[in-house]
């Protein structure tokens, strides 16, 4: 007896461990709402949870197979519903299509990102759902569960919505079930129109008077069901539109993964291939594969065969996979050719041989019959920047570049191609001439001689023409303090001080133009002193001082006007008589102050609630009390420029949020405890945080739970207050898969060990 009460008591405990995030959701399953139980999921994403923990919890505790898969759509589902709404009067295909994930992990840099054709699976601007408010394909084959809306018009209108069933018929009153199931949409008219010309004589009748025509459409495509297996990212069975191809079932899918092939992807129909289908084809040629999907269909994706790597010197490098037979051309194709620096006459093709890796040269006439072999590197070489036949000129002349060597023999021809020489070019230049592919060899030419214009050129040269500018050192003036564009600027001859101010885009406001200072270096006096100082008044008209002329690096001061300061002031806002801005008169003014001399205070005015914003920072402020104490109170303080006063009206209220029962508002006209205001709204929740509990009061002050031992001490609730109660924090108490499967273990062990006894 005690053996079986021992083990009741462990799988028990095992029992409440195991399922304390799964009878929340069975619950929720049965009884809630779509949005309950989407905002159920939402927490137990947050939790950490995966899908397959929820679903194997699920499961483990007894859901049911629906139960598990409306857990499973809500969870998949992108917008958190089960369907999207399209506004339209025909009905919607509601579909799963889609919603497989494949992992959030950050993205990374992988092989099969190289591989040609994976950049189409990975785009996040592609949707895989089909387009389904389209016009219906005309190769498209009906089946079980589609729906079609049958016109009759002209001597006779009727119309029908017919659904293709089980067995493949629909059905109308006095004929016999007509077959569609495997028909295309042409082909279903034509029937159609066969075995209703039985009720409606028109529909075979050529007379224009009596003849009926008729249209048929697709009012709603049939789902299917399709297996999606190999060598892909997420396979599985997926329920998609009927108007899905191969490639949407395989955007979904995620597409082939890093060994999957491209080009060998098979359409198994009733257990036997259908139809090959090679996405090269769409992604060289635009040649979509546009293949319909049926019920029960298979798409097979095997693992390549063979893949090469176009590594350097190609429009596309990456992976490619071939076919057998496919030589050097195919793989150039795929690629769009070589890039436009590349030499083109030839191909480098680094070899598997044996054990090891050889080097091999293709030449052009061999890119038709050259086949590749698995594991091929392919390079094209870059074509060098070398130019040859030709010759350079540089510096002072109109057209600087390079020439042809053979239009350019000398340099007085060189100098002509380039449009002659600038004014400040000077008569000197350098020839630089390169022997045995180095440039080493300097020759100096005078451009006023003519034999040196006769020079002979040779291949590289290059001819440098310096001008007048490029030996002159540039001098600065610089001007800072109160102008509106403190800079340093290029000193010109025949500079003045007005000048420099001018080019400082003048005085701002707080500049003190009877006093700036220009500063001069000296030093090449080689005196004691290295500066000397000129004082400026800018106040009076032109004058010698002002338009006094500047030397290279002069440094003109403007300074303030003596003792100018900026402005302050502060806001008074809230139930006053009169809200708007104050100065702040002195350097010691305080709220007492600005109370006393500035604000006047309405019946409604709550002078304890009064605080002040400063740099988004609220500051409670005391007010009845730094009143009744006056300037010398410890709860007065200066004010700065900026400062909002706020002064709020009067609340005979407390606000009760966060986790409790039910959150309200309290009339209180009393301080009572924030416990007490607490039970009056129901009390705690088994989220609450009680120890965190805190108040705070109109002033914007806050006060906190303390604890001691056991005890709690809550603080106490004023009119205008607010009590909130935080949450706990859900990542100590939550218990993992890997710690549930831990427990079973171990309890399962001790169950064994009991039993043994």
């Amino acid at each position: 007896m005690i053996k079986n009460l021992f083990t009741f008591c462990f799988l028990f405990l095992s029992f409440q461990i195991f399922s304390q995030n799964i009878d929340q959701i069975r619950s929720v399953a049965n009884f809630s709402s779509d949005a309950e139980l989407s905002s159920y999921v939402e927490k137990a994403k947050l939790k950490g949870l995966s899908l397959a923990e929820v679903e194997a919890l699920a499961t483990a505790q007894g859901a049911k197979l629906s139960e598990v898969q409306l857990l499973r759509k809500l969870w998949n589902s992108k917008n958190d519903k089960l369907f999207d709404d399209i506004n339209t009067t025909e009905s919607v295909i509601k579909s799963s299509f889609g919603n497989t994930k494949f992992g959030e992990e950050e993205e990374k840099e992988k092989e099969e990102d190289l591989r040609f054709g994976s950049y189409f699976f990975n785009n996040k601007n592609i949707s895989e759902v089909p387009e389904l408010l389209i016009a219906t394909p005309s190769n498209y084959r009906l089946g079980p569960g589609d729906e079609l809306i049958i016109n009759l018009y002209g001597a006779s209108e009727n119309s029908y919505s017919v659904q293709v069933s089980r067995n493949g018929t629909v059905k109308f009153d006095r004929i016999a079930p007509v077959y569609l199931s495997g028909l295309s949409i042409i082909s279903a008219k034509n029937r159609l129109k066969n075995r209703l010309s039985k009720l409606y004589a028109g529909l075979g009748s050529n007379d224009k008077l009596s003849k009926v025509d008729i249209d048929v459409s697709l009012k709603k495509a049939r789902s299917v069901v399709v297996n999606i297996t190999g060598q892909v990212e997420a396979p599985g069975t997926y329920t998609i539109s009927g108007f899905s191809s191969v490639l949407n079932a395989l955007f979904a899918a995620g597409g082939p993964n890093e060994v999957g092939s491209f080009r060998n992807i098979k359409l198994l129909r009733n257990g036997k291939v259908n139809k090959i289908i090679d996405l090269y084809d769409y992604f060289v040629t635009g040649l979509y594969p546009n293949v319909y999907l049926r019920d029960q269909d298979v798409i097979l994706v095997e693992a390549y065969s063979k893949q090469v790597d176009l590594s350097n010197g190609f429009k596309i490098n990456g992976l490619f996979e071939l076919k057998e037979n496919e030589v050097i051309n195919d793989v150039l194709k795929f690629s769009g050719g070589f890039s436009s620096d590349s030499y083109k006459e030839k191909i480098f093709i680094n070899r598997i041989k044996s054990a090891s890796r050889s080097v091999f040269e293709f030449s052009k006439e061999k890119f038709l019959e050259s086949e590749l072999i698995d594991g091929d590197i392919l390079t094209a070489k870059t074509v060098s920047a070398f130019i040859t036949n030709s010759v350079s000129i540089e510096g002072a002349v109109y057209l600087p570049g390079v020439f042809d060597l053979s239009n350019t023999k000398n340099i007085k021809q060189l100098i002509a191609s380039s449009q002659g020489l600038l004014p400040d070019a000077l008569t000197k230049a350098i020839l630089f001439r390169t022997n045995d592919g180095i440039e080493n060899e300097i020759i100096s030419i005078n451009l006023n001689n003519e034999k040196d214009l006769e020079t002979f050129l040779i291949e590289q040269d290059r001819l440098l023409i310096n001008s007048s500018t490029d030996l002159d050192f540039k001098s600065t003036i610089k001007v800072e303090g109160e102008v509106n564009n403190p800079e340093t600027f290029e000193y010109k001859k025949g500079m003045t001080v007005r000048d420099a101010i001018i080019s400082a885009s003048g005085f701002n406001a707080n500049a003190n133009k009877s006093d700036i200072i220009l500063i001069r270096n000296i030093s090449s006096e080689n005196k004691n002193k290295t500066n000397k100082e000129f004082n400026i008044n800018f106040d009076e008209n032109l004058n010698a001082d002002n338009n006094m002329e500047l030397l290279p690096d002069d440094i003109l001061s403007v300074r303030k006007i003596p003792y100018l300061q900026t402005s302050k002031s502060f806001k008074v806002e809230g139930e006053i008589a009169i809200p708007g801005f104050y100065s702040i008169k002195n350097q010691n003014f305080t709220i007492y102050d600005a109370i006393t001399e500035n604000i006047e205070f309405l019946k409604s005015s709550s002078i304890e609630g009064i605080s002040i914003f400063r740099d988004s920072i609220r500051i409670p402020v005391f007010g009845e009390k730094l009143i009744s104490e006056g300037f010398s109170s410890k709860f007065n303080f200066e004010l700065v420029s900026g400062d909002i006063i706020n002064v709020p009206s009067k609340n005979k209220t407390a606000s009760i949020s966060g986790e409790v029962q039910q959150e309200g508002i309290l009339n209180i006209d009393r301080p009572i405890s924030a416990k007490l205001a607490i039970d009056f709204v129901g009390g705690f929740t088994e989220n609450s945080l009680k120890r965190g509990v805190y108040v705070e009061y109109q002033n914007g002050l806050r006060k906190v739970t303390r604890s001691f031992l056991f005890f709690k001490f809550y603080p106490k609730v004023l009119p205008g207050s607010r009590v909130v109660v935080p949450e706990k924090d859900e990542n100590k108490n939550k218990t993992s898969v890997g710690e549930i499967v831990g427990y079973t273990t171990s309890l399962v062990s001790i169950v064994a060990l009991i039993k043994s006894l």
